[in-house]
């Protein structure tokens, strides 16, 4: 299907016209240009199941450990919200962000390791 040397972020599956194709987005900016290659109607229902099982294996719980040294609590959560919470706040904010199972547990972290969170944007 993709040329061996496709990034995998760079494809996408796209409905046009009542057919399925993907799509390999190449190049930066105003330069990006994509190739849609039709996808045969006797490879949509493998695609199909593919894609199912995919969604299961992200749906699963997985169980993450409390940041806080002594707790031996576990935090539970879906492998698509575990990656989702530490991606979208280094993205959003430029941060890494440490669970903690409870309130408690985070304040005795940051008072552990440096105190209150501080807003890098505050000038002061």
């Amino acid at each position: 299907m993709c040329p061996p040397d496709t990034d995998p972020e760079n494809v996408f599956l796209r409905e046009k016209n009542g057919n399925l194709y993907y799509v390999v987005r190449s190049g930066k900016g105003n330069g990006r240009k994509e190739s849609w290659y039709r996808i045969k109607d006797s490879e949509k229902d493998l695609i199909e199941q593919i894609l199912e099982g995919k969604k299961q294996i992200l749906d699963e719980i997985v169980e993450f450990p409390c940041m806080n040294p002594d707790c031996r609590n576990k935090i539970k959560m879906t492998r698509v919200q575990l990656e989702e919470f530490f991606i979208s706040y280094k993205k959003k904010y430029d941060m890494v962000v440490f669970p903690c199972c409870s309130k408690e547990c985070r304040d005795k972290l940051l008072e552990k390791h440096g105190g209150e969170l501080i807003c890098r944007d505050d000038k002061r």
